[in-house]
């Protein structure tokens, strides 16, 4: 066992340790005794299976074997011995008593290093012992070293292969960077070598310029004398950016910016100096401050360069005694082409729109996009608001023919609002903010007009904008409300349907006009809000109604475009069905034909999903359109509704009369029922009547009313013969 030893004193040297195996105690003990005194440390065995055993947790650095042993000799131990990894190294002395040849041989065979006769010497033995032992060192450290070598040899191709492989980064990166790099020997004053890039830049082949002298290239001339940079660049390291230009060999003249770094490569002083095209930062810069001017889409310009002119133009009025108009447009319906055909159509239109405007413009006018579909038309040098009226209508008349866009067409207006300088202001934002005053004006007046700006309209711009604030909530206030009208039939006076019309109860200015706030609902995009709030109640109240006996009557929705476009609105009618219980057939949804104008296709499936749910459709104004007789044609409707407008003449004017008449026998050959809108006066009651036209709605029996009345007239159904039921109007109008 090893002693303890003082703290901080290292262990003595491991003794070499050496395995003796013999079946006899006796030979075992003395080479124990001779070894041992001889400072070799030992292990025994008694057999060659209790050999191997004992080699599975020690490894001697020499093995004394016996040859003649029961069960397994010393040659198979051997040989046993030299198939396993762990012991094929350790060198083995055979002790025997056979001293024939064929004995040595199969000894050395099995694999043996020596062979000791028995009776031996017990100093000739130690000899062997030591001498195996010592090559069996020599052999372990040769082994040691050869593998530290190889590690070494690994390590130094491991670095080479790194060294290689960042010399090939770096040289691809310097072959293919966006600057020109030069390569300065300082000593020689000559070109080390140059990238691609830079071959460019001083428009010479690559070879030409490697090892030219400074002096003979036309940048260093340029840029002055190449000692004198030279000195330069060994004083300082270094040279800051400066700007050099040259003429080129091929006659052209470019000019870069240069940066300029010292390093050393053994004894030589190299430049790396990096060139970089100004003409491409300078073309840069002046992309930059363009896009920062102009629209990116039509290339018009923007916000900020509508401003400045303006503010030039201004200035030159006031010191020519001239006036400055300024023009603020937004095209009809935009958002909803946007939402129905794509961003794509969107944005072809707007581009189209530019260039329509500027066919009309003079070379001093300047036409502009604030963003979405607003333009503004900023004009200098006029004589009044004569001329920008004029303007306006030539605006008009060249947005007014079709806009084709592969399998599109698209018929668009505008509303322009119009503003000059003095009358209405002496600064671009005084002017920007009366121009859009009155171009919601002129959209509130019925979209595709122009109006000039008046200080009353201040007033009206200030109210527009304080109802689009209290909007906000006004549902979830509980401040908006259905009033129903009543849709009759022509034989016997019976109610058929009802209309639902939305109203607002403002809390301090009371009844609020559809006519005000429908607009405000569409602008701010809440029309699919509400729009859902009016069919989920429509339907509960006339589920309410049944529940209570009441005559079953049809209840007729107003769809709007944001609705039927972007607010799921099958989704929508199902799950108002489903919450209210109201069986499908006694719900009918009005379309306009305005809402159907763009994306026929798109209408067409939406319709046909509807149909299969059971609700009815029905086109509402009736006529007023551009293309009314294709819908009856291709849309899947019920009903049609007679504009008002046809109504209203349609006793006095005989085109109007003709008109209506058409309709009518139009509707009974596509099987469609028919309502006439806006029936006012007994006259317009019996020419209809005359015409078979089988049900009317209007103020002649009653305006739209809240529900308590409209549950009044339905229990005259009940309880009155309907022949009673007054034939004019119930209420005033």
């Amino acid at each position: 066992m090893t002693p303890l030893l003082p703290h901080g004193q290292d262990p003595s040297p491991a003794l070499p340790q050496i395995l003796v195996v013999d079946d006899t105690p006796a030979n075992l003990g003395l080479l124990v005794d001779h070894l041992e005194a001889r400072g070799y440390e030992v292990l025994v065995a008694l057999g060659g299976q209790e050999a191997l055993d004992r080699l599975r947790y020690a490894q001697p650095d020499l093995i004394l074997l016996d040859v003649m042993m029961p069960g397994m000799d010393g040659f198979e131990t051997c040989r046993r011995l030299r198939a396993d990894a762990q012991t094929r190294d350790i060198p083995v002395i055979f002790m025997t008593a056979l001293t024939d040849v064929d004995s040595k041989v199969s000894a050395f065979a099995a694999g043996g290093v020596d062979y000791v006769a028995k009776p031996f010497q017990i100093e000739e033995l130690i000899a062997r012992v030591r001498t195996h032992i010592a090559l069996r060192k020599a052999r372990v450290e040769l082994m040691a070293q050869k593998m530290s070598l190889q590690a070494e040899v690994e390590a130094r191709h491991l670095v080479e292969a790194s060294l290689r492989d960042s010399e090939l980064r770096h040289r691809r990166l310097f072959e293919t960077a966006g600057d020109g790099i030069l390569v300065i020997d300082c000593d020689a004053r000559t070109i080390h070598d140059l990238n691609a890039q830079c071959a460019h830049i001083l428009a010479m082949p690559l070879d030409e310029v490697r090892g030219r002298y400074l002096d003979d290239l036309p940048i260093f001339a340029a840029a002055g004398d190449a000692r004198t940079i030279v000195d330069t660049l060994r004083q300082s390291g270094e040279m800051k950016w400066s700007e050099w230009t040259w003429e080129r060999p091929d006659a052209t003249t470019v000019s870069v910016e240069v940066l300029c770094t010292t390093y050393r490569v053994g004894h030589r002083l190299l430049a790396q100096c990096t060139l970089r095209d100004v003409k491409a930062r300078k073309e840069a810069e002046a992309r930059i401050r363009y896009l920062a001017m102009h629209d990116a889409l039509t290339g018009l310009p923007n916000r900020t360069l509508l401003m400045d002119r303006l503010s030039h133009g201004i200035a030159r009025a006031r010191r020519d005694h001239t006036q400055v108009g300024l023009l603020l447009l937004d095209l009809d319906h935009f958002k909803h082409i946007n939402d129905s055909l794509g961003h794509f159509v969107g944005d072809a239109l707007l581009e189209e729109v530019s260039k329509r405007l500027r066919s009309v413009l003079r070379d001093s006018d300047t036409p502009a996009r604030l963003g979405g579909d607003e333009f503004v038309i900023a004009a200098e040098d006029l004589s009044g608001s004569a001329d920008a009226e004029s303007l306006a209508q030539r605006i008009q008349a060249a947005l007014e023919p079709d806009f084709h866009f592969g399998s599109h067409t698209l018929r668009i207006g505008t509303s322009i609002g119009i503003s000059m300088y003095p009358a209405d202001g002496d600064s671009p934002s005084a002017l920007l903010q009366a121009a859009d005053t009155a171009m919601y004006q002129a959209k509130k007046n019925g979209r595709g007009t122009y109006r000039l700006f008046t200080s009353d309209l201040t007033m009206a711009a200030e109210r527009w904008h304080t109802l689009s604030n209290d909007l906000y909530g006004a549902c979830e206030r509980g401040e908006f409300a259905l009033h129903y009208q009543p849709q009759v039939s022509v034989s016997d006076s019976s109610i058929t349907g009802l209309e639902a019309l939305l109203r607002w109860h403002h809390p301090t200015e009371g009844l609020i006009q559809p006519a005000l706030f429908i607009p405000l609902l569409e602008e701010h995009g809440r029309m699919v809000e509400v729009g859902r709030w009016v069919l989920r109640t429509a339907c509960l109240q006339n589920a309410a109604w049944q529940a209570q006996g009441l005559p079953k009557v049809r209840v007729a929705v107003n769809l709007s475009a944001q609705q039927f476009y972007r607010g799921d609105i099958v989704r929508a009618v199902r799950d108002a069905l489903d919450e209210s219980g109201l069986a499908p057939e006694w719900l009918e949804l009005e379309l306009t034909e305005s809402l159907t104008l763009d994306d026929t296709e798109v209408t067409v499936r939406v319709m046909e999903e509807l149909k299969a749910m059971g609700v009815k459709l029905s086109l509402d104004d009736f006529g007023t359109g551009w293309s009314s007789l294709g819908y009856l044609r291709r849309f899947p409707l019920d009903r049609i509704k007679i504009d008002r407008s046809f109504v209203r003449d349609i006793v006095n004017d005989h085109s109007t009369a003709a008109i209506v008449h058409s309709i009518l026998g139009l509707a009974r050959d596509l099987n469609l029922d028919c309502v006439a809108e806006g029936v006012e006066t007994a006259e317009q009651l019996e020419h209809l009547r005359r015409e078979n036209c089988a049900e009317i709605q209007g103020y002649l029996f009653s305006r739209p009313v809240e529900v308590a009345q409209i549950e009044d007239l339905l229990r005259q159904m009940q309880t009155a013969d309907v022949a009673t039921l007054p034939q004019k109007k119930s209420g005033t109008r």
